[in-house]
Order: structure tokens, then C-alpha cells, then sequence
């Protein structure tokens, strides 16, 4: 026995198993198109839509990815990329309106950066395979919240977040998180926020970033809607009650800033759009020197099952 130990750590010692360039999939590749175009993609405007996919086109290697179920739960992207050559996989928010018809549970249209019955469940499949597999997530947020309201209800949207919350904690794979934009309430915490996250790295935000509960003008009017309401029924002055919305709404949005979020610790650093690669390699290296983070390539499910 003494023998068969010995052999079996002489054959490990010898391994490649700490080498990350042992587990490059590719040469790493420069993104065909520059990082510095992304700040004339994402909007300042919280409410204007951009295209997620030339967001990613500069950042993963070559600008090329694998996307999983693209015809299934059109608000979330997943996918899979190369980042230095290491296999990585993506979570992200596209925007926009969806496809007519969507989300089926309702009559009302799906708007992206928003999270709907299939777009959850997708995102559970895809965390688990990931799971399996062994791949490093870096997640890329920009929603607004999770759908709300009875026919969501019914549609057991709240369930398949706490699911989901479920599998990101089994899988313990090391996670990258970047607010390109919004990061809302629940949503941020099922998108590898570090609030409900062990497996949360670090968390970077953006100069366009913002992290709440809710919008400032949404929680103003949800604050006072039935006092101005009481007010105005009774013949008085609505100023003052304004002047308390505004406020409300002023320190929302004062305390939902990127060097807010970094000064209370929410985050961990603010970066330029242009340096967000350079952090993703640094996270890529790092996740791949971690024999807990790795997987022989020949048992990989993801890309089979993307490519069916």
C-alpha cells in the first residue's frame, strides 16, 4: 500500500495540475474589437437599451462566444467564452424589448434587464452545468428586478430565484461579479451579487453603475402615492409633500453611486470600461491556479449540450 501511495503522489507531484497554462484551451487572443468603444454602448440613461452582445464582443477572446438556448428566456444571455486562452462562462442581462408573446405566462410585454419565468430557469440549468463542469462565472448585471404581480406569482417567479440562489451556493465555483449598469434588489443578489454569494470573488462597478433597492423616483412615489392622495382629498397644500419626494428620490440616487457603493464596501473597486478585461484575466489566471476550480476536458457537458 505504502508503494501504490508513493507512486500515486510521484505521479501527482508530476502533474500539471498547478499549471494554468496546462488548462489554456486556446493561445490567448486579443478582442477583435477595442474596449474603450464600450462607454459609447452602455447609455448613461438607465432607461436607454444597447446591444449586450458588442459588449462582450470586446472583452472575450477573438470577440467570439458560445451562447446557450439563445431561443429559450431571451432576457438573460449565457454562454461561454475564452478569456487568456481559459474557458470561462458568462451571465448576462440583454435589453430591450423581447420577442411578442414573450414572457407566455402574461399578456404584457417582456422588457429586458428584467427576469422572467424562462429566463430564471435557464440560468439554473446553465449555473448547473457549470457546476459539473468546473467552469469559472463571471456574471455581468445590468437588471432591474425580478417580474412581480400576480400572474408572476403564479408563475412561481420567487421559487425559481430561491433555486437559483440554491445552485450558485452548490456549485462552489469561484464567481466574478461586474454591474455594467443597474443592479436591483433581489436580482442583484441571484446575479453572483456577494450579499447572497460565498463564492463572489469581487465585485466591480462601473462609471455608469447603480445598486438599490429600487429606483429613487419608483420608492418616492411608492412612499407617498397615498399621502398625496389623503392630502390632496382634503384640500391641502402638496408642495410639502413633494419637496419630500424629491429629497427621497435625491438621496437614492446619491447613495446608489458607484463611489458610494466602493466607500460602504457593497463593492470592491470602481473601473474604467476599458480596463474590464484586464481584470477578467487576472480573475481567469487566478481561477485556473485553483485545483478545486478545474475539470479534465474530456468530461466538459456545457459546449456539448450548447451544440446539442
Amino acid at each position: 500500500k505504502r508503494q501504490v501511495l508513493d507512486g500515486i503522489r510521484e505521479y501527482m507531484e508530476g502533474m500539471p495540475a498547478y499549471d494554468p497554462e496546462f488548462f489554456r484551451v486556446a493561445e490567448p487572443r486579443e478582442p477583435r474589437l477595442p474596449a474603450e468603444e464600450i462607454a459609447r454602448i452602455v447609455p448613461v440613461d438607465q432607461k436607454q437599451a444597447y446591444s449586450f452582445e458588442q459588449v462582450i464582443a470586446r472583452l472575450f477572446d477573438g470577440s467570439e462566444h458560445m451562447e446557450f438556448r439563445p431561443d429559450y428566456g431571451p432576457e438573460v444571455y449565457c454562454g461561454l467564452a475564452r478569456i487568456d486562452g481559459f474557458l470561462i462562462a458568462c451571465i448576462g442581462n440583454n435589453q430591450g424589448l423581447m420577442p411578442p408573446g414573450y414572457p407566455e405566462y402574461a399578456d404584457y410585454p417582456a422588457i429586458g434587464g428584467k427576469f422572467y419565468r424562462q429566463g430564471l430557469i435557464k440560468m439554473n440549468e446553465f449555473v448547473t452545468l457549470c457546476g459539473r463542469d468546473r467552469i469559472p462565472i463571471l456574471w455581468m448585471q445590468d437588471t432591474s428586478g425580478i417580474d412581480v404581480g400576480d400572474l408572476a406569482e403564479e408563475a412561481e417567479l420567487l421559487g425559481l430565484g430561491q433555486a437559483l440562489i440554491y445552485s450558485i451556493q452548490q456549485t462552489d465555483l469561484p464567481m466574478m461579479l461586474v454591474v455594467l449598469r443597474k443592479g436591483t434588489a433581489a436580482a442583484h443578489y441571484i446575479m453572483g451579487g456577494p450579499n447572497a454569494n460565498d463564492h463572489n470573488v469581487f465585485t466591480l462597478v462601473t462609471p455608469t453603475t447603480e445598486i438599490y433597492v429600487m429606483h429613487g423616483e419608483t420608492a418616492a412615489v411608492a412612499t407617498f402615492s397615498r399621502r398625496l392622495v389623503k392630502e390632496q382629498d382634503s384640500g391641502n397644500d402638496l408642495q410639502p409633500v413633494v419637496d419630500q419626494m424629491n429629497e427621497l428620490a435625491r438621496l437614492y440616487n446619491e447613495r446608489s453611486r458607484p463611489d458610494y457603493c466602493a466607500r460602504r464596501g457593497f463593492v470592491d473597486e470602481v473601473v474604467t470600461f476599458e480596463d474590464l478585461r484586464r481584470y477578467m484575466v487576472a480573475f481567469a489566471g487566478a481561477a485556473y491556479q485553483n485545483p478545486k476550480s478545474i475539470c479534465p476536458h474530456h468530461q466538459m457537458l456545457t459546449p456539448r449540450t450548447i451544440r446539442g
